[in-house]
């Protein structure tokens, strides 16, 4: 990624690799394929999905890497349930620790 991640961030970061390698996965890898399938994707999705993207630009961020690049669509609703699912991701581990 080039820039150092504070543990938050971190965590976040790995746990959108894994929301795109286990759910979003539109070739259906995920159980034998090699855990860094989509992770060429991760940096801009990190990035859309931190900076506050929307549901529907996120979910457009993938459809159109199922488009251009992977050649093999899932649906509409499943790319705005990754999208909901990383936003929710990236709040939990945003949130401040409490004793």
């Amino acid at each position: 990624m080039g820039t150092k991640l504070s543990p938050e961030d971190a965590g976040a970061y790995e746990a959108l690799d894994s929301l795109l390698f286990r759910q979003w996965d539109p070739i259906g890898v995920y159980g034998f394929g090699p855990e860094d399938e989509y992770r060429a994707y991760l940096p801009q999705f990190w990035q859309l999905v931190r900076s506050g993207g929307s549901e529907e630009e996120v979910a457009g961020y993938l459809a159109k890497i199922e488009i251009e690049r992977i050649e093999c669509e899932t649906s509409a609703e499943h790319r705005l349930d990754v999208a909901r699912k990383a936003a929710a991701l990236v709040a939990a581990w945003r949130l401040p620790v409490r004793p």
